[in-house]
């Protein structure tokens, strides 16, 4: 009787690990539209956009900036690792620099650069969140719109809520390109795939850690 029990729990779990497997894009999509958090645009203090991603992030923000959304763009770069400092000193690239970029972008857009703020040390959205907080001490600013990848919006304000606590700054969500399909923002459906699932499983871990 046992083992009937067990066969069949267990054709059970292999059954519904096949039906998540066959539909996991469109599960993904499903989950995916509820990470997307997004707030309706009003003009704020400034724009924030993580290190993640260059080409969604800082290039939307910078858009936005120049339709007047902000009155400067902060954003962060990332903190390199000993390899990858020692290849660019080896390969004479040190001007190649992630500031060099974003400032690069921001020359050819034709803007102040006085209007753009880069925080260097990035490593994850706790630390993207903690230097934005400790710019804030130095310069402070009423509100703040943050521009980030769709599936990474609730998971990041979760995080800018941790950080900023209980201090009056308002924070409004805006994903970059919102009026593209997220899949659009992959190279294959297994990387959406991929970021969806494991978005969710740092929200938990978020959770579990900090006790959101």
């Amino acid at each position: 009787m046992k083992s009937r029990r067990f066969w069949a729990g267990l054709l059970t779990v292999v059954f519904l690990v096949f039906l998540i497997f066959h539909y996991r894009f469109p599960i993904a999509k499903s989950l995916g539209s509820f990470l997307g958090k997004q707030d309706s645009l009003e003009k704020c203090d400034v724009i924030f956009a993580p290190a993640s991603r260059i080409d969604t992030n800082f290039v939307y923000a910078v858009h936005l900036l120049q339709d007047g959304w902000g009155e400067r763009l902060i954003t962060t770069a990332p903190k390199l690792s000993p390899v990858t400092k020692e290849f660019r000193e080896i390969y004479g690239m040190t001007d190649c620099s992630w500031v060099s970029v974003l400032r690069e972008v921001f020359r050819k857009d034709k803007l102040p650069m006085e209007k753009l703020t880069i925080l260097e040390g990035s490593l994850s959205s706790l630390t993207d969140c903690t230097l934005l907080y400790a710019h804030w001490k130095e310069r402070p600013f009423q509100s703040v719109l943050v521009v980030t990848d769709a599936p990474h919006a609730r998971r990041f304000r979760i995080v800018f809520d941790m950080v900023f606590r209980d201090e009056t700054v308002k924070v409004l969500s805006c994903p970059s390109f919102p009026d593209r399909p997220l899949e659009d923002f992959f190279a294959e459906e297994e990387d959406y795939v991929m970021y969806i699932f494991t978005e969710y499983i740092k929200i938990i871990a978020y959770a579990i850690k900090y006790g959101l």
